[in-house]
């Protein structure tokens, strides 16, 4: 358990709660995010929010631009290409390690649950012990995130999550593998399609 400081703590806090504002698209892309903002969607003081900001550029969730403070960074089609294609490389690496606890996803109503790009890793991340590639597999779920809308009307998410849990449940590394490497490349190639459908759900979400 982390027993740091009252300030590590709200730290922490701070970094987890506007990593998942981020994630769920509380600003939409573009859009300035001041300290203070920041502050506000978290409910701590500045201190600990400027301090998770700081990080949270530093992991590509945030573009700092000096002088003018973070904004939301703009998903295009260069952007999205390039992040399927370190998250196939991060599932041929997770699919690489060995398996320490056995991915339980099929007993609690997963069958029901749809898979996405960022997800999937997640789930391949919880049967490591690699803390690195959990961070990794995290990051790439929370920067991907918001073009799932867009990724739903391109592919077949129902389809696409069975076939994932059939394939967790049965152990079979060598078939993920072949899943992982087909799921990502269909993304990259449709790269410049899903980000100008990420772009007009994004529009008519703001109007």
């Amino acid at each position: 358990m982390f027993m740091g400081t009252s300030e590590d703590r709200a730290y922490l806090q701070a970094y987890k709660a506007i990593r998942q504002a981020l994630r769920e698209r509380y600003w939409p892309e573009g859009q300035h995010v001041s300290v203070a903002r920041g502050a506000e969607s978290c409910k701590f003081s500045p201190t600990p929010a400027r301090e998770a900001m700081a990080r949270l550029a530093g992991e590509g969730l945030l573009d700092e631009r000096r002088g003018l403070g973070y904004f939301v960074p703009r998903l295009g089609p260069v952007e999205l290409s390039e992040l399927y294609t370190v998250a196939q490389s991060t599932a041929v690496s997770l699919l690489s390690e060995p398996v320490v606890l056995s991915a339980n996803v099929a007993g609690n109503g997963a069958e029901e649950t749809l898979f996405d790009s960022g997800t999937i890793l997640v789930t391949l991340a919880g049967q490591t012990a690699n803390s690195l590639l959990c961070l990794i597999a995290a990051n790439l779920d929370a920067r991907l995130a918001p073009v799932q809308p867009a990724e739903a009307t391109m592919f077949n998410p129902t389809a696409e999550s069975a076939e994932f849990l059939a394939l967790i449940a049965a152990g079979d590394r060598r078939l993920l593998q072949r899943f992982t490497n087909a799921y990502y490349s269909r993304r990259r190639k449709a790269a410049l399609e899903i980000a100008r459908r990420h772009d007009s759900l994004a529009r008519s979400a703001t109007q």
